[in-house]
């Protein structure tokens, strides 16, 4: 193993148990830039693991890192909703000024975990209430009840906390916080549907005159 790597050591878990995955790569980067480690895809995936093992590790075999998670949490990172590191997979990845931002964030609500519980705990509850209603809005019951296909442009922008008049952008940024909630409460149901829903109304959303 890179002996410069033999530096990164685990923090306690209950520290980084509330912190989303998104956040935790993100520092890990910073992280292995100050130890001057190459960032390519494995070794962020290697690091992560070191710094957070039971975030990162796979299901049912906690000595082993699971790369899918580091990737997608990277391709969520560098995406244009957040752009909160450049580069891309097969050249490595890129520090910039917004990724130093999150990461000291970060460093922070590691350093303070109590400090930082009950702000998780309000921020749950609010994700929880959001949730709440996209499962009592029109397009979920009419997906539970098998009639997925009348769900409508407008069922849809309720579903998205809008209108028919809002901004395509906004509909679309309420999308991605909305499957980024599912993912951390762990609603495969509704992660399933937005995900549908995002393919079925593609057109829609990509419509750049609002």
């Amino acid at each position: 193993m890179n002996e410069k790597m033999k530096k990164l050591k685990p923090f306690d878990s209950a520290n980084y148990e509330p912190i989303d995955l998104d956040r935790l790569v993100i520092y890990t980067t910073v992280e292995l830039e100050k130890l001057g480690i190459e960032l390519c895809l494995e070794n962020i995936i290697v690091g992560a693991f070191k710094l957070f093992p039971k975030k990162f590790s796979l299901v049912g075999y906690s000595e082993f890192p699971d790369a899918t998670r580091v990737e997608k949490a990277l391709w969520r990172c560098k995406g244009k909703e957040r752009q909160w590191i450049g580069g891309k997979t097969p050249h490595g990845y890129l520090i910039t000024d917004r990724t130093r931002t999150i990461a000291a964030h970060t460093e922070n609500e590691l350093s303070n975990p109590g400090f930082k519980k009950q702000k998780i705990t309000s921020r749950m509850r609010r994700k929880e209430g959001i949730l709440k209603e996209v499962t009592s809005s029109p397009a979920y019951e009419k997906h539970m009840s098998g009639k997925g296909e009348s769900i409508s442009e407008a069922d849809l922008c309720y579903l998205l906390q809008g209108t028919l008049d809002s901004s395509r952008e906004t509909l679309r940024e309420n999308l991605v916080s909305l499957k980024k909630f599912t993912e951390e409460l762990e609603r495969e149901d509704v992660l399933k549907l937005l995900n549908w829903l995002e393919q079925r109304f593609e057109n829609f959303l990509s419509n750049k005159r609002k």
